[in-house]
């Protein structure tokens, strides 16, 4: 397929890609990471998931022109998330994105990650397949890094070099499975992944860069590792053969809530 031929269809009537950004307490980067966005992808539906922030996330994302779905309550990450596929899956779309609000993910990628949905059901944007991942990474952070690859190729099969990249895309009908059943056990990494492979979706990779996050790090002391121990628990579940625990609906608080922005 010629390169930038499915952004363009995307873009197309009744083929509109749609861009979730889950976001709490990020007034100082969501206003460029929208509009970065909406460079990126003209013609996409940028939505704003504010996970119950308690600054002015929320109108600064609207005064860039994104739509804002605004949680009452806190419900972490997994839950943003699943907020905001179900209302990207409420209209017809082509694609839908994911990218953090924190200003670690590129927009400038966005465009590649739907022309790579021309073979794949899911692409994982991966900071590891080029010649660098763009930032330094803390030595502890790669490990556990390197830890869920180990896991997603002995547990799951899948060849991945980069499962804990929230920068991702979605074909309509994985977009459509995550809406309807959400994230089981609100962990959206690796476990997820290997879930998503075994449902039949074709899960591939491109190579991105990324910047530091400038938010407060999931590895950062006992909640870091507490969640490392939470992908670690769902993969062994998965290759005993054990159903994964169903997801909770955004409407309450995730089992993450305590846990800020993405796992790794």
């Amino acid at each position: 397929m010629e390169v930038g031929s499915l952004t363009r269809r995307v873009s197309s009537n009744g083929m509109q890609a749609a861009v979730i950004i889950p976001a709490r307490d990020e007034q100082a980067t969501i206003g460029e990471v929208v509009a970065g966005a909406r460079r990126a992808l003209p013609g996409a539906r940028l939505i704003v998931v504010d996970d119950a922030s308690r600054d002015d996330t929320a109108r600064i994302a609207r005064d860039q022109g994104a739509d804002v779905v605004s949680l009452r309550r806190r419900a972490g990450y997994s839950g943003a998330l699943h907020a905001g596929y179900r209302e990207a899956m409420g209209s017809p779309v082509g694609a839908v994105l994911q990218m953090d609000a924190d200003g670690q993910h590129r927009p400038c990628d966005l465009p590649g990650l739907i022309d790579a949905l021309g073979r794949a059901d899911i692409v994982l944007g991966s900071r590891f397949l080029g010649p660098s991942p763009g930032y330094r990474i803390p030595r502890l952070r790669r490990a556990g890094m390197a830890a869920c690859r180990w896991m997603a190729q002995t547990a799951g099969g899948i060849a991945l070099t980069d499962p804990t990249s929230g920068l991702r895309a979605m074909s309509p009908a994985a977009a459509a499975h995550i809406a309807e059943r959400g994230f089981p056990g609100g962990l959206t990494e690796t476990s997820m992944l290997i879930h998503m492979h075994r449902e039949g979706f074709r899960i591939e990779e491109i190579p991105v860069l990324m910047r530091a996050s400038t938010g407060q790090s999931m590895h950062a002391g006992l909640a870091g590792g507490a969640h490392f121990l939470r992908i670690s628990w769902a993969v062994a579940g998965l290759r005993a053969g054990r159903r994964p625990v169903p997801a909770r609906g955004p409407e309450h608080a995730a089992t993450d809530a305590v846990v800020p922005r993405n796992a790794l």
